[in-house]
């Protein structure tokens, strides 16, 4: 099912204010610049990520990283290398028990300070959220786009044709999709909670040896026997993959089920569903955040976690559910415990939110959910091998809530000056003595798509797509140099790539 011919319609706010800041609590100590997304292709959004956006809902923001108290650096895990290390692993093991019955203690246990509920996308970009809807729609019927200029026309063809191209050509056949399917049939845990590994304490850990070796003596077996049978169960443990270890967690008494479902377009299989997942919503927001039950509302919750800019695209080869925006419903024996808001883009999983049963927070589930989309990102890289990378958002160094992100390892950070990743140990350093830094090291490297040509940015006027210098002239009098500068600050923010694709929605003040 090929796409037709469809634009990205963005309006940038050019304001720059401080606002609280959700991580230090600062009350205006947070610098971002923002826009409105109208509609974005999934390509386009990828290209933006790769320069530091983020979405909230249709909002786009990008962190002032030299100003803002709080530096947001984006974060992927390069997932065909990933490393699973002993303490992923444990939890790993903790939800297989737990499916099984085997889990004796409910309780947290070993779980460090880290172990807690952290997001992103901070309150205060949704608490903001209000205020850019009102701005966006006071002239919506001025979106649409009823005609395109004969330049722009041939130029968003020939992207539009190259990104066709390049999509399926890295795309492999979908013969595996079947497989596919069936692997998520049996239920895979997908939660997008900010919160760290589950490190039990070294006395717990060697109780446990402990105990093995004790059974193992109580069953007769000699000291050279035990040794030899311990050292065996830990060469099995450490040589066994990410999806060996999943699927030992579908092997349980309890039934652990994951469906994807589509909320852009709105699906009906969503729809099914929408008042249990907006209840989860509500008992995940009003226990975990403290927000009263009065201020949850089902149109809030909507437009912050279900409505997206993201439009659908499902090539003939790719992805079984294709590209766009989705949540992962995690359902346990037909209860549903958790969901997760992620975007399924050309070259990653990114992942925006999460929320979950708090009656479950004992199995670690964010770290858990971190797993299971790298685990889902390499099995779609099965049938779309350009899609390889799981982005986890931002992270910042000076939240500890935020450390687990860079115990995905091989994971890279996205240098604020060049936009080029950067591996993430020797930037963890630089971060240790500046809360900012440049990652790249290359001191005469610049950032090449932030050299702006404004005359070659794409705009909508009057409900017609056009470059900007047929704009300018258009506008006569009515264009200034304070304009001038914000289209000029715009491009250089989202790059050139996406400002001569993407069309910059002007008002028609005539």
């Amino acid at each position: 099912m090929a796409s037709r011919q469809s634009y990205s319609i963005v309006e940038y706010y050019a304001e720059h204010e401080g606002y609280r800041c959700g991580y230090c609590k600062n009350p205006n100590t947070n610098f971002s610049h923002g826009m409105w997304a109208h509609s974005l292709t999934v390509q386009d959004y990828q290209n933006l990520i790769d320069r530091g956006w983020r979405r909230s809902g249709c909002y786009c923001y990008k962190p002032t990283m030299n100003q803002t108290c709080c530096p947001q650096y984006t974060i992927k895990c390069e997932v065909l290398d990933f490393r699973i290390s002993k303490s992923q692993k444990k939890i790993l093991k903790r939800m297989t028990k737990f499916l099984r019955n085997e889990l004796m203690d409910d309780s947290a246990g070993g779980m460090d300070e880290d172990q807690q509920d952290n997001i992103d996308i901070s309150n205060e970009e949704a608490l903001n959220y209000p205020k850019h809807l009102m701005k966006a729609q006071k002239d919506k019927s001025q979106i649409n786009v009823s005609s395109v200029d004969d330049e722009v026309n041939g130029r968003l063809s020939i992207n539009s044709v190259k990104t066709e191209t390049q999509k399926n050509s890295t795309s492999v056949s979908s013969c595996g999709q079947a497989q596919l399917t069936n692997s998520n049939s049996k239920g895979t845990l997908h939660v997008r909670n900010e919160i760290a590994n589950a490190v039990p304490c070294k006395k717990a850990k060697f109780l446990r040896i402990e105990r093995k070796k004790n059974k193992l003596v109580a069953q007769g077996k000699s000291q050279s026997e035990i040794e030899s049978i311990m050292k065996e169960k830990k060469r099995q443990n450490s040589a066994k993959s990410i999806e060996e270890l999943f699927e030992e967690v579908h092997t349980g008494l309890k039934k652990l089920e994951l469906r994807l479902v589509r909320t852009a377009p709105i699906s009906s299989e969503y729809l099914k569903t929408s008042k249990e997942s907006y209840e989860l919503y509500k008992k995940y927001q009003n226990t975990i955040h403290g927000v009263p039950a009065e201020k949850l509302t089902e149109q809030q919750y909507t437009r912050f976690l279900v409505k997206s800019p993201l439009q659908q695209w499902i090539p003939d080869s790719g992805p079984p559910h294709g590209y766009g925006s989705f949540h992962e419903q995690y359902w346990l024996d037909n209860e549903l415990i958790a969901v997760g808001v992620i975007d399924i883009l050309p070259s990653c999983i990114s992942s925006v939110y999460f929320f979950y049963d708090p009656a479950y927070s004992q199995l670690s589930l964010g770290t858990f959910s971190s797993l299971r989309e790298i685990y889902l990102t390499r099995q779609l890289n099965k049938v779309a091998n350009n899609l390889k990378y799981y982005y986890m958002g931002f992270y910042i160094h000076t939240c500890p809530k935020m450390r687990y992100k860079a115990r995905m390892r091989p994971s890279k950070l996205l240098c604020p000056e060049t936009y080029v990743w950067c591996d993430i140990d020797p930037c963890l350093a630089k971060l240790n003595n500046e809360k900012y830094s440049r990652l790249n090291d290359e001191i005469n490297a610049i950032d090449e798509n932030g050299v702006v040509d404004v005359e070659e940015v794409l705009v909508l006027y009057k409900n017609i797509a056009m470059p900007y210098k047929k704009y300018r002239t258009q506008r006569k009098t009515y264009q200034t140099r304070e304009e001038k500068r914000e289209v000029e600050e715009y491009a250089r923010l989202v790059g050139m790539p996406c400002a001569r694709g993407m069309l910059l929605f002007r008002y028609s003040r005539e």
